[in-house]
């Protein structure tokens, strides 16, 4: 195991007791491991905001289908990023609307585009993107 520093935080008391709350719903032993991962979730973060690293991600949104034009158009978009190794699942929601849900690899910059690149799209809504560094 790696040296650990130790330091100290001033909260205020009503923010202290909010962070407790938070990390026994979450089921943390402690207030230190809880930290540890808010650091490395924050740092993950940064890294991946400035670009260039290596991730995975799931790109889901919902896509309306009343749109003729908006799954010809997201299927485009997907065909021209094979560089992502792009996966589609299509779920439906109702007569009009589907979930979809592709999943990628590749650089944090080249994601980014395309998740950017698909929310352009009329008839994509509630677009999400959640992305793992590799």
């Amino acid at each position: 195991m790696p040296p650990v520093d130790r330091f100290t935080v001033s909260l205020d008391t009503e923010l202290l007791a909010a962070f407790d709350g938070f990390i026994a719903a979450r089921g943390y032993v402690n207030r230190s491991e809880a930290i540890r991962d808010l650091i490395r979730d924050a740092l993950t973060t940064v890294r991946q905001e400035s670009g260039g690293s290596s991730v995975v991600a799931v790109v889901s949104f919902v896509c309306d289908l009343r749109s003729e034009a908006a799954p010809s158009r997201v299927r485009k978009i997907v065909l021209d990023a094979p560089d992502l190794s792009p996966t589609i699942s299509q779920v439906p929601i109702d007569a009009s609307r589907d979930l979809w849900i592709v999943s990628l690899r590749g650089s944090s910059d080249t994601v980014r585009g395309f998740a950017h690149a698909v929310q352009a799209v009329r008839g994509v809504s509630s677009l999400e993107t959640n992305t793992t560094s590799v």
